[in-house]
């Protein structure tokens, strides 16, 4: 098996705001992976259950998440559209298809090993999907969803039958009747 460093240059362009903020490295699955990650993000297996093939952290007082998930590779998704395949269907689990209009795809490209330097090993593509999604959190109704700014990085590990996945949740703006306005005091347009 392969160790494997998330890089911290995709992590930050992920994760950027106006300013930069502090980062601290994480480790991810017992140390066989680090990410350089907002110090104010906590690790959610700390409160609640985590699937072993996934890292999540959090900040709940911005609603911001990044999750890391080991798959198994999709063979659905083509190399090239691997990010952008990831998600639509993140959005159509969110019941925010591409097809409604509650989501929007933005940008996908293609990254290459000089975009992710610290990854230690062989890939055979990665890609980056960005979007927007409009989705309501818990059992909040359509009235209450929320615009979530999302990326989507996908690195394919075929020698190990694997999609590495990272995904980004940024609000960018939350509805008046959303429960995270109880979570985070705010609502209406945040600033990035």
């Amino acid at each position: 098996t392969t160790t494997t460093t998330t890089t911290t240059t995709t992590m930050t362009m992920m994760t950027a705001t106006s300013q930069q903020e502090p980062t601290t490295t994480r480790e991810l699955f017992g140390g066989a992976m680090t990410a350089a990650l907002p110090v104010r993000y906590v690790d959610v297996s700390d409160f609640r259950p985590v699937p072993d093939n996934q890292e999540v952290w959090t900040d709940a007082n911005r609603d911001e998440s990044v999750i890391v998930e080991i798959l198994e590779r999709v063979d659905a998704a083509s190399d090239a559209d691997s990010a952008a395949w990831f998600f639509r269907d993140l959005a159509d689990v969110n019941d925010a298809s591409v097809a409604s209009g509650a989501s929007e795809l933005l940008d996908v490209r293609a990254l290459t090993p000089a975009d992710l330097p610290a990854f230690n090993g062989p890939f055979a593509a990665a890609t980056v999907a960005w979007g927007r999604q409009r989705v309501s959190k818990h059992r909040d109704g359509d009235d209450a969803r929320n615009l979530v700014e999302v990326f989507v990085v996908n690195v394919r590990l075929p020698e190990c039958g694997t999609d590495l996945l990272v995904t980004l949740n940024r609000p960018l703006a939350i509805a008046p009747g959303s429960t995270v306005v109880a979570q985070t005091g705010v609502f209406g347009e945040l600033g990035g």
